[in-house]
C-alpha cells in the first residue's frame, strides 16, 4: 500500500519538440483563421450561386474549411485548394440533388421575391453544370483552363458549357 511511484523525467528534446509543435499550431491556426476572414464571404457567394441555396452554401463551405484544416500541412496553395474543395463539394450536393430528384415528386417551386434581380433567376434555372461554369467564368473570373481543372473536365467542354450556358441563358431571359 505504502508503495510511491517513480516520476521519470522527461527528456529535455522531448520537452522542445512538444513546445515547437505546439507553437507550429498556434501559427497554422492563425494562418487559417486569417484566410477564413478573407475568403469565408467570397466562398460562400460562389457556393451559393452555383447551388442557389444560402444555407446549402454555408454548410458546403464550413465543411470545406474542416477539410482545409485537416489538410493544412500538405496544403502548398490554400485559397486555390479551399476553391476546390468548395467547388467539389457543391458538384456532390447537385449529384446528389440529381438521383434524390429522380425518386421524389417534384417540389414546388420557390416564389422569388419582386425585387430579385431577373437574371439571378433565370441563372437558377440553367442546368447546374453549365450554372457552374458560367459563374465560374462571369463571377469568379476565372481563366478557362481553371474551370476545366475545378469542374474535372477538358478545356473544349467548359467552352461547350459557357457556349451552351449563355444560349440557355438568353432562352430563359427571352421566355421571362
Amino acid at each position: 500500500m505504502g508503495e510511491e511511484v517513480a516520476m521519470t523525467e522527461v527528456p529535455a528534446t522531448h520537452v522542445v519538440a512538444a513546445e515547437r509543435r505546439s507553437r507550429e499550431r498556434g501559427a497554422r491556426l492563425a494562418d487559417l483563421e486569417a484566410l477564413y476572414r478573407a475568403e469565408h464571404p467570397g466562398m460562400v457567394r460562389l457556393a451559393h450561386l452555383i447551388l442557389g441555396s444560402n444555407e446549402v452554401a454555408e454548410e458546403v463551405v464550413h465543411d470545406a474549411f474542416l477539410k482545409l484544416h485537416g489538410a493544412w500541412r500538405r496544403v502548398d496553395r490554400p485559397g486555390a485548394y479551399l476553391r476546390q474543395i468548395v467547388v467539389n463539394e457543391c458538384r456532390s450536393r447537385l449529384r446528389r440533388l440529381r438521383v434524390e430528384r429522380r425518386h421524389l415528386p417534384d417540389p414546388p417551386r420557390p416564389e422569388w421575391p419582386a425585387e430579385v434581380d431577373e437574371t439571378w433567376v433565370a441563372l437558377a434555372r440553367v442546368r447546374p453544370r453549365r450554372r457552374a461554369a458560367l459563374v465560374l467564368r462571369y463571377y469568379e473570373d476565372l481563366p478557362l483552363a481553371e474551370i476545366a481543372e475545378l469542374l474535372g473536365c477538358r478545356l473544349g467542354t467548359v467552352k461547350s458549357l459557357i457556349h451552351r450556358g449563355l444560349a440557355e441563358l438568353k432562352e430563359v431571359l427571352g421566355d421571362a
